[in-house]
């Protein structure tokens, strides 16, 4: 399912239908839940995590770092765009 919400993504995305939801999962919901993931494996695994984001033996720490990058921007950006929206 696809959806567009609010200035923050203006390209197209496939968003997740999650369990029994009809809807699928609004864009700073799945930012939260990515972050939130990220940061439980860095607070309670943090070998593991120091595992992932090593550059040079882990083939994930680059996309780890692009996507934090991202978040950066990104996070803000819908944070304001989706209180424009309810407000």
């Amino acid at each position: 399912m696809a959806s567009e919400h609010g200035d923050a993504y203006r390209s197209f995305y496939l968003v997740p239908v999650v369990g029994e939801n009809k809807q699928p999962m609004h864009p700073l919901m799945t930012w939260w839940a990515v972050l939130y993931t990220l940061s439980t494996l860095a607070r309670y695994r943090p070998a593991e995590w120091a595992t992932y984001i090593n550059v040079d033996r882990s083939p994930h720490a680059v996309p780890i770092e692009r996507l934090l990058e991202e978040a950066l921007s990104a996070g803000p950006r819908l944070t304001a765009s989706t209180i424009r929206a309810v407000s």
